[in-house]
């Protein structure tokens, strides 16, 4: 009969616990970008909409050719700031996260079977979790570079817009 090596499994359970680990600060540190993503593009968001309340005063109703030019910047730059924060809100929206069983099936699970086969089914478990995180990074990942690339989009518009009102103004007076 062959022996069981319980080193190894225990070995293989620590190396899964610290992926899973690894997975998780990760995961998080992407959330908290997204988050900073999120703020920088509500503050533009902001500014953006005071700008076009004091602009389209001005601008409507439309008398020459530059005033359309600025109101369809203005609607480009809208729809691109739009973009940049649904992709930023899917990127952050609560999700349900994998976690590692707790409670008493798992202290029914240490009293019924041998160390070896315990260190081996939570390895199984972790790496199933971190396989999930990981996807779910991804995911994630995906919408925040959308978001980003609609970050820098937007604030291109945002500074043709700005520059379509200052030649706007210099025009009309």
């Amino acid at each position: 009969m062959a022996t069981i090596d319980s080193n190894k499994y225990k070995e293989l359970f620590e190396y899964m616990k610290d992926a899973f680990s690894e997975e998780s600060d990760r995961y998080k540190r992407l959330e908290e970008k997204a988050i900073k993503y999120l703020s920088s593009i509500t503050i533009a968001v902001t500014a953006f909409v005071l700008l076009l309340r004091w602009s389209l005063d001005k601008l409507i109703p439309a008398n020459s050719c530059m005033d359309y030019v600025v109101i369809i910047s203005s609607i480009i730059t809208l729809l691109s700031l739009s973009y940049s924060w649904y992709y930023l809100f899917i990127s952050i929206k609560l999700q349900t996260l994998d976690k590692m069983p707790s409670g008493n099936d798992v202290i029914e699970m240490f009293k019924k079977n041998k160390i070896e086969s315990v260190h081996l089914a939570l390895a199984k478990r972790y790496s199933e979790g971190t396989e999930k995180r990981a996807s779910e990074y991804m995911n994630k990942l995906n919408n925040l570079q959308k978001g980003y690339s609609g970050v820098l989009f937007s604030g291109v518009n945002f500074m043709v817009y700005v520059f379509l009102l200052l030649v706007h103004s210099m025009i009309s007076t």
